[in-house]
C-alpha cells in the first residue's frame, strides 16, 4: 500500500499562557496564535516520512516515536510507524501499531484511519493470515467504497486463498479507482496485472488477455507485465504476438539484470529473463522454428538449467535433427529429476526412433502406471513392435 498522507489537521486554538501585557495595536495585523508543540509535531512527522521514503527506517521510527510520546492520543505517528515497520518486514510490530492507531480513533474521525485498516489488511496477508485480512478489509471497503488500496489488498488476500471469483471481483473494483497517494505502493497497473493473473489461474484465459494488455499499456517499462501478456498470448495460440511480448520482457529484464546493484532486484530480473527465454523457446518450437527455439532455450539454460528447460531444449534439438544432443539434454534432465516423466517419454521416443527399442523399453519400464502416460507409452511400444516385425520379415528364411 502507499505511504499514508500525514498533513496535520488544524486543532482548536488553546488558551494562551499568562505573560506580559500585550503592546497596544496601532492598526498593524495581529500575530496568529501558535499551538504549543504543533510545529514540532508537524516537523517530526515530515522528517520521519522523508527518512522512511529514503529507506532510513530506524531514524524514521525514532521521529515517529518522539511524536507518539509527546502526543499519545494522536493516531497519526503510530500508524506511520506501523507502516515503517511493515517496510522493514517487522510484521508483528507493524500490526501492533496499526491496531493501536485504529483503537485511538475507532469512529474514523481521521479519514486516514480507513487507509490504516487497508494497511493492516495487507500486513495480515503478508503474515499468512489472509482470513483475518479479509475480515478487516471487508470493513474498510464498507466504510470507504472508493478506496483503491482496500479493494486491491482484498484481492491479494482472496488470491492467496485461491478464492478466484472474490479476487476477480475485488481487483475488478480496484482497477476503476485511483490510489490515494501520489507515489503508491500498488498502482492501477498492479491491479490490472493481478486481475489478469487471477483470470489465468482460474482457467479464464481469454478474459485475462484484456487486463494483461492494459497492464502493459499502463507500465510499458515493466518486464513482468510483458512476460505475463506473452505467456497468455502463447497459451491462447497467438504465437506471433506472444513472441513480441516475450522479447520485450527479455530485453527489459536483461537491462535491469545488468544495471541493478540490489541483490533482490537482480535476482528478480534474472528469473523474469529466464522465464521469458524459456517460453520464447517453447513458442518457437511450436512454430517449427527450431533454430530460433534452440537459441532461446540455450539462453534460458545458461541462466538456470532446470530439468524442464533441458527437456524443452531436447525437443527443439530433436526437431532441428540433432538427435545426439537431444538425447543428451533428455538424460541431463532425468539426472536432475528422475520423476520428470515427460523427459523420460521423450527420451524413449527418441531411442525408439533411432532403432534402439530395447533401450526405449527399458526407459518405459521406469514409468509409473499412470493413465495419462499410457497413450504415449503404448504408441512407443507399438512402434517398436512394428520395427521388430519388419526386421523379422526382412530376414531370409532358413
Amino acid at each position: 500500500m502507499m505511504s499514508i498522507a500525514h498533513a496535520a489537521p488544524n486543532p482548536p486554538a488553546r488558551p494562551a499562557a499568562p505573560g506580559p501585557k500585550k503592546p497596544e495595536s496601532h492598526g498593524e495585523a495581529s500575530a496568529r496564535p501558535v499551538v504549543p508543540g504543533e510545529k514540532v509535531r508537524v516537523a517530526l512527522l515530515e522528517l520521519g516520512s522523508q527518512r522512511m521514503a529514503a529507506g532510513r527506517y530506524d531514524e524514521a521510527i525514532k521521529a515517529f516515536s518522539d511524536v507518539a510520546a509527546q502526543h499519545p492520543s494522536d493516531p497519526k505517528p503510530i500508524y506511520l510507524r506501523g507502516e515503517c515497520y511493515r517496510k522493514m518486514g517487522k510484521l508483528k510490530e507493524s500490526e501492533a501499531d496499526l491496531r493501536a492507531a485504529i483503537k485511538l480513533d475507532p469512529s474514523g474521525k481521521d479519514e486516514q484511519i480507513v487507509i490504516v485498516m487497508a494497511e493492516l489488511g495487507a500486513v495480515l496477508s503478508d503474515a499468512g493470515r489472509a482470513s483475518e485480512a479479509i475480515e478487516m478489509l471487508d470493513q474498510a471497503v464498507k466504510l470507504r467504497p472508493d478506496l483503491f488500496e482496500a479493494y486491491y489488498n482484498l484481492g491479494v488476500a482472496h488470491e492467496s486463498l485461491k478464492h478466484w471469483p472474490e479476487a476477480i471481483a475485488a481487483y475488478g473494483k480496484a482497477i476503476k479507482l485511483k490510489p490515494q497517494d501520489a507515489n503508491p505502493r500498488a498502482s492501477q497497473a498492479d491491479a490490472q496485472y493481478n486481475l489478469a493473473v487471477v483470470f489465468r489461474r482460474a482457467g479464464r484465459l481469454e478474459e485475462a488477455v484484456a487486463p494483461a494488455r492494459e497492464a502493459v499499456a499502463l507500465a510499458p517499462d515493466r518486464p513482468h507485465a510483458h512476460l505475463n501478456l506473452g505467456m497468455l498470448l502463447s497459451d491462447t495460440k497467438r504465437y506471433d504476438e506472444a513472441i513480441g511480448e516475450l522479447m520485450a520482457a527479455a530485453q527489459l529484464a536483461d537491462e535491469q539484470y545488468r544495471s541493478t546493484k540490489v541483490a533482490e532486484d537482480r535476482e528478480d530480473a534474472r528469473q523474469v529473463l529466464h522465464r521469458a527465454y524459456w517460453r520464447l523457446g517453447v513458442v518457437q518450437t511450436r512454430r517449427d522454428q527450431a533454430a530460433d527455439a534452440v537459441a532461446a532455450l540455450e539462453k534460458a539454460k545458461a541462466l538456470q538449467a532446470t530439468a524442464e528447460v533441458l527437456t524443452d531444449l531436447g525437443l527443439a534439438r530433436r526437431k532441428q535433427g540433432d538427435i545426439v544432443r537431444a538425447e543428451a539434454e533428455f538424460r541431463a534432465a532425468l539426472a536432475q529429476n528422475g520423476k520428470l516423466h515427460s523427459a523420460r517419454l521423450h527420451l524413449a521416443s527418441t531411442l525408439a526412433g533411432t532403432n534402439r527399442c530395447e533401450d526405449a523399453i527399458r526407459e518405459l519400464a521406469l514409468l509409473p502406471p499412470d493413465p495419462q502416460l499410457q497413450e504415449t507409452t503404448n504408441r512407443i511400444k507399438q512402434r517398436c513392435d512394428y520395427d521388430r516385425q519388419m526386421k523379422s520379415r526382412a530376414q531370409p528364411a532358413k
